[in-house]
């Protein structure tokens, strides 16, 4: 009997240290995860004022959103009201914003035509680019439709905004369009790092109450996504941790 009683006490034992062993690898792989999110977010944070200061220095001042990752460029900078074509102003901030990128984004990105702009990055935090959105957004009020130059929505407009800005920094810089993130797969092809898209009014940052808020609305925002950890990668790390019970 007492033989019998150690030998279950013995295989309690290993039971329990594998259990233990099983669930310090699930708490490590955890803790690398949340530091994989910690460290693209600390490096979006600075990319973001890195690209604020520099164009700072070129007198250009623009509204930074390090928690969400955007940097906002106001309608007032770029367009006259209800137009897509750019001032002469505008042309030359995004000219500055195109080198600030130039500078910036090849640190965080596949770059193979710009390798000479990696020797001037600063020390990494971790993280990767997967993307930058180039965003149009309008105020509510319905845009009248001038649909010979193909514009007859808000929809169209803060699509056609995006676009031109995008066609701008390109001809100032046009090796941003190489730019691509590091992909996924074996055969690791990144896809293009810089895209556009149009929202109209349906993303508002003020209340639409009045003209001061209405011009708020009105802007273009540049949207920094980092390759971060797949749901799938941290659902299943909470499964295991019993997190989603």
């Amino acid at each position: 009997m007492t033989d019998m009683m150690v030998g279950m006490l013995f295989i309690f034992i290993i039971i329990l240290m594998a259990f233990a062993l099983n669930l310090k690898k699930q708490e490590t792989e955890l803790a690398k995860t949340t530091d994989r999110l910690t460290e693209a977010q600390e490096t979006r944070a600075q990319m973001l004022r890195d690209i604020r200061n520099t164009l700072l220095d070129r007198g250009v001042d623009v509204f930074i959103d390090e928690r969400n990752g955007v940097l906002r460029l106001p309608e007032r900078l770029l367009f006259r009201r209800g137009e897509f074509h750019i001032e002469e102003s505008g042309r030359i901030a995004l000219e500055s914003l195109a080198k600030a990128l130039s500078a910036t984004l090849p640190c965080y990105a596949n770059a193979a035509v710009l390798q000479e702009a990696t020797a001037a990055c600063p020390p990494s935090k971790g993280g990767r680019l997967e993307a930058v959105f180039i965003e149009g957004h309008t105020d509510d009020i319905p845009f009248t439709a001038r649909t010979a130059a193909g514009v007859a929505s808000n929809w169209d407009l803060s699509a056609a905004r995006a676009i031109a800005v995008y066609h701008q920094l390109l001809r100032t810089a046009p090796a941003l369009a190489s730019l691509e993130n590091d992909g996924e797969g074996e055969d690791r092809r990144g896809q293009k790092l810089i895209g556009v898209s149009g929202y109209a009014e349906y993303r508002p940052i003020a209340p639409n109450i009045d003209e001061p808020s209405r011009a708020a609305n009105r802007r273009i925002d540049l949207r920094f996504l980092m390759a971060t950890p797949r749901q799938e990668e941290v659902e299943r790390l909470q499964r295991q941790m019993g997190w989603g019970q």
